[in-house]
C-alpha cells in the first residue's frame, strides 16, 4: 500500500538523506584510495634509488650509521650495559655481545616502549645493520635491541666462530632476551631475524620449548633455569615476530649453492664448511625446529623473496606449513621481488606495519592507513597472506608471475 501524507514525506526525505550520505561516503573512499594509491609510501632506500640525487648523502649517512654508530635525531640511547654485564658475558659466552638499546622518539610513529624489537643479524654482518634497516627500510619501527653474534664482522664473518644459527648463536640470543627482560623490565618482546638470524630465531624457540632436557646444562651455564625458560617463552609469546628470508637448512643451502655454480651436489662442501667453522651438519636447523613449537602461541610473519640465491627458495613451503600448523590464525606470509636475498625491504615494509599494529606493537600509521585503503588493489606480494594448505600454489603462482614479468622486460630491451 502506497504511503501518503506526512509519513510518506518523512520516509522519502530519509531515503534521500541516506542516499546522499552514502554517495558522499563512496566518493570519499575512492578519492582517498586513489590518493593513497597514487602516492604509496616507500622506504628511503627505494626513494634514493628513484631520485639518484640523494645517493652520495645517503651513502655517507649509511656509512656513519653502520661504521661509526651514528644516531638519527629521533633516536636516543636507552639502557646500556654495565661493566658487570660485560664481564658476565665474557665469562659465560666468551665474548662481549655489545648489547645496545635504542629508543625511538619519532612523534609520527606509534611506539610501544614496553615492547622493543630484538634484532638477530645475518652471517657476515654486525648488529649495526639493524640501524640501517631502521633508518632506510622502515621494517624496525619503535625501540630496538641490537647485539653481535660471536662471528660478527664487517662484510666477512669470523669463520672459526661461525655456526649459522646453531646452539652457540641460540645461547647468545637467549642471553639477550633475558638481559632485555631483566634490565628493561618488559613483559613482551618482538623478535626480527634476518637470514642466519631467522634460523637462530626458530632454533631459539625450539630450545626454550624443549621438553627432553637435552639443552638444560647449556642453558644453566648462562643462568637460564627451567623457571626462567617459562618466563622467557611467556615474554616471547606476547610479542610478534618476523622471519626475513630465513635460513631454513644450511645443508640444503650449501648443496643448492654449489649445484648452481658447479652443476652438482656433493657432501664434500658440507664437510669442508664444518672443518673451517663450528657448524655441525647434524645440529639445529630452522626447518626442523619449526616442528618443535607445539603448545606455543606465536604471532609470526614470514617474508620470502623471489630468486633468493643465498638461502634458496627450496624449503619455503615446508617452513610456512610447519609454522602454520601450530598457529593457523596468526601465521602470515609476505612475498616479494625486490632483489632476492639482499633485497630493498620495500615489499616487507608495505605489510609489516599492519602486522605490528594488529598485535599491539610499534608501527607507522601512514603505512597502516595506506594498506587498509589500498589492500584490494595491491598485488599479492604486498599483502599479508595466510594461505594455509594453498601455500605451495600461492608461492609458485607468484614466482611464475615474477618470472614472466622479468622475461617480458628482457624482451622489451632487445
Amino acid at each position: 500500500m502506497k504511503r501518503t501524507g506526512l509519513s510518506g514525506y518523512i520516509i522519502r526525505s530519509l531515503l534521500v538523506i541516506f542516499g546522499f550520505v552514502a554517495l558522499i561516503g563512496v566518493i570519499s573512499y575512492f578519492l582517498c584510495t586513489r590518493k593513497l594509491h597514487m602516492a604509496i609510501k616507500t622506504n628511503r632506500y627505494e626513494t634514493v634509488k628513484t631520485t639518484k640525487k640523494e645517493l652520495l648523502h645517503w651513502m655517507m649517512e649509511g656509512a656513519g650509521i653502520y661504521l661509526f654508530n651514528k644516531y638519527l635525531p629521533t633516536w636516543k640511547k636507552g639502557i646500556q650495559q654495565t661493566r658487570a654485564h660485560k664481564q658476565e658475558q665474557k665469562k659465560l659466552l666468551h665474548y662481549k655481545l655489545q648489547i645496545e638499546h635504542i629508543i625511538d622518539t619519532d612523534p609520527t610513529k606509534r611506539t610501544n616502549h614496553g615492547r622493543p624489537t630484538i634484532y638477530l643479524h645475518g652471517w657476515g654482518d654486525t648488529k649495526h645493520s639493524a640501524k640501517l634497516l631502521k633508518a632506510f627500510c622502515d621494517v624496525l619501527p619503535g625501540d630496538i635491541i641490537t647485539f653481535h653474534f660471536r662471528d660478527h664482522g664487517i662484510f666477512l664473518a669470523k669463520f672459526k666462530y661461525s655456526n649459522l644459527g646453531q646452539l652457540p648463536d641460540v645461547l647468545s640470543a637467549i642471553y639477550t632476551i633475558k638481559w632485555t627482560k631483566d634490565n628493561l623490565h618488559v613483559k613482551e618482546v618482538d623478535l626480527f631475524g634476518y637470514s642466519r638470524g631467522g634460523a637462530t630465531l626458530l632454533n631459539t624457540l625450539a630450545v626454550l620449548n624443549d621438553k627432553s632436557g637435552i639443552y638444560d646444562a647449556d642453558l644453566e651455564k648462562i643462568g637460564v633455569t627451567p623457571h626462567e625458560r617459562k618466563e622467557l617463552l611467556a615474554v616471547i609469546q606476547r610479542g610478534c615476530h618476523v622471519l626475513d628470508c630465513p635460513l631454513t637448512d644450511m645443508n640444503v643451502t650449501i648443496s643448492e649453492f654449489m649445484k648452481k655454480r658447479i652443476g652438482k651436489k656433493s657432501p664434500f662442501w658440507i664437510k669442508a664448511f664444518e672443518a673451517i667453522t663450528r657448524y655441525k651438519h647434524d645440529g639445529l636447523q630452522g626447518l626442523s625446529s619449526a616442528k618443535q613449537l607445539t603448545g606455543l602461541k606465536l604471532n609470526m610473519l614470514v617474508h620470502f623473496q623471489h630468486k633468493d640465491s643465498i638461502v634458496s627458495n627450496k624449503n619455503e613451503t615446508d617452513l610456512y606449513t610447519r609454522l602454520h600448523t601450530h598457529n593457523p590464525r596468526t601465521t602470515f606470509m609476505v612475498l616479494g621481488n625486490n632483489g632476492g636475498h639482499l633485497h630493498s625491504h620495500a615489499t616487507l615494509a608495505q605489510a609489516l606495519h599492519t602486522f605490528k599494529k594488529k598485535f599491539g606493537s610499534s608501527y607507522d600509521p601512514e603505512y597502516a592507513a595506506q594498506y587498509t585503503a589500498t589492500k584490494n588493489e595491491l598485488p599479492s606480494a604486498n599483502r599479508l597472506l595466510c594461505p594455509g594448505a594453498q601455500v605451495e600454489q600461492t608461492i609458485s603462482r607468484y614466482y611464475e608471475e615474477c618470472h614472466k614479468e622479468e622475461k617480458q622486460a628482457a624482451l622489451s630491451k632487445k
